[in-house]
This record gives C-alpha cells, structure tokens and sequence, in this order.
C-alpha cells in the first residue's frame, strides 16, 4: 500500500514538474522594478516583469526584442483581493484539469490491467477496485466543482 501511494505521489510531482517546464517559467535577469500609480479604483501597481503574468492587464513587449533575454513586459496589477482571486482562479483551473486528465488516464490504465488480467481473480479484482475508486473521484472532483460554481462563481467565467 505506501509503494503505491509513493507511486502516485512521485507521479503527481512529475506531471507539475513537466507543466511547470511547459509554461517556460523563466526568470528577470535583472530586479521586478515597480511603479505605484493612483487610478479611479485605487492605487495600482505596475510591474515591469520579463514574462506576462496571467490573468493581469500586461502590455506589449517594451524592449522591442524578440530575445528571450530582452523580453519586459509592463503588468498593471490593481489593488484590492481582485488580482488575488484571478491567481486562485488560475490554480483552480489547472488543478481541475490535471487531475481530470489523471483520473482518466488511470482509468485507462486499470481498464487495460482489468483486460489482460486473464486467470488471475486477484488481478482483476484489484483492478476493477481500482477503477471504482477513479470513478469516485473523478465524481467527486466534478461535484466539487459544480459546488465550487455555486459558491464562487468566478472562479469558472
């Protein structure tokens, strides 16, 4: 039982290991410079940063290159929880939809476990445990997520 659960832990960490590498994270050579501006909502504060950030209101390339290196980008992040919740909004998202995409895949797998398990009951049996657990999760995740919608409906808009 824990092989498994480090299995599916160490698997967990390598699929957000390649999703972070997918995003092409990189990092400012130099220091995030930041300007403090008043706007009819409040202060708001640019940030000169060397990717988008996303979910905010993010202009064009500044450096006018298109090195990597010489990428700056001006973000306006506005005051208040509203560009707190456009992070948890992101997060939410891409959590639901790793998750979803591992479910299944798991599904797929213990579908494949259960069709060649052939003589062997205990095989079979293990896997069609396992894929009644995936289906519980998988209808937990879309329930929390109509619950989620319910609750917090910006998170899905």
């Amino acid at each position: 039982m824990k092989k498994n659960t480090l299995r599916i832990i160490g698997g967990i960490f390598v699929c957000l290991l390649l999703i972070l590498s997918t995003l092409q994270i990189t990092l400012a050579a130099d220091p995030v410079a930041t300007t403090t501006t008043n706007s009819s909502a409040g202060w708001a504060t640019k940030v000169t940063v060397a990717e988008k950030i996303p979910g905010m209101d993010c202009s064009d390339n500044l450096g006018k290159s298109d090195k990597p290196e010489d990428r700056k980008y001006e973000c306006t992040i506005q005051p208040g929880f509203g560009s707190v919740m456009l992070i948890f909004k992101g997060l939410i998202k891409y959590a639901t939809f790793i998750t979803a995409l591992v479910g299944v895949l798991m599904l797929v797998v213990s579908g494949i476990q259960y069709s060649i398990s052939g003589a062997e009951k205990s095989a079979a049996e293990d896997a069609k445990k396992r894929i009644e657990k995936v289906i519980a999760g998988l209808v937990l995740l879309f329930l929390i997520g109509f619950i989620l919608n319910s609750v917090a409906p910006w998170v899905y808009r």
